[in-house]
């Protein structure tokens, strides 16, 4: 290796990551430690080193924005509205689909983010929205509880609970709708 450091040299693995990190104002920077020729980021993506050293452009500019002091949202939180596009979006995403184990973990980020793009679009602004879907297999007739507790506003805050089930599986949705005043 001409003109490389690896892990081996304990003392100058630091002063190897420093020197790449040195970028210039502003822009991110990432860099992969690597250990005999061989680019560990491939092995282990969590080894990678970002640095955001610097601040972004609308932190530079200083910008004040005046305080609203709104303490209550100008669209409140329609429940019947968001269970019908959790409903849907559950309803055609699953259809006759069949359990399988491997798949159930990306399915179940998709169908969040799905039901979360859809909720947006309904204009809920100053609401930060959350959004949990759980899939299981109906084999063996297994038995699930889902509980969850929250500390919030009864005025503004509310939540929704969705179950879809077909021959195969089950899958629970529940959004949650948190006024950020």
């Amino acid at each position: 290796m001409i003109g490389r450091k690896s892990l081996s040299h304990k003392s100058g693995s630091m002063e190897v990551i420093s020197s790449r990190l040195k970028r210039s104002k502003g822009e991110v920077s990432s860099t992969t430690i690597s250990k005999e020729g061989q680019d560990i980021k491939e092995m282990n993506s969590f080894l990678e080193i970002i640095s955001l050293t610097d601040k972004s452009e609308a932190a530079k500019r200083n910008i004040r924005m005046e305080n609203t002091y709104k303490m209550t949202p100008d669209k409140l939180f329609k429940p019947h509205e968001v269970e019908k596009v959790a409903e849907r979006i559950l309803k055609d995403s699953l259809g006759d689909s069949e359990y399988d184990a491997l798949q159930c973990r990306s399915l179940s980020e998709t169908l969040s983010s799905k039901i979360l793009e859809e909720i947006q679009s309904l204009g809920y602004k100053r609401y930060k929205m959350v959004c949990v879907v759980s899939i299981g297999s109906l084999k063996n007739k297994p038995g699930m509880q889902f509980g969850s507790r929250c500390l919030w506003n009864k005025d503004t805050d509310y939540f929704i609970s969705v179950k879809y089930s077909n021959a195969s599986l089950f899958a629970v949705a529940m959004v949650y709708g948190l006024y950020f005043d």
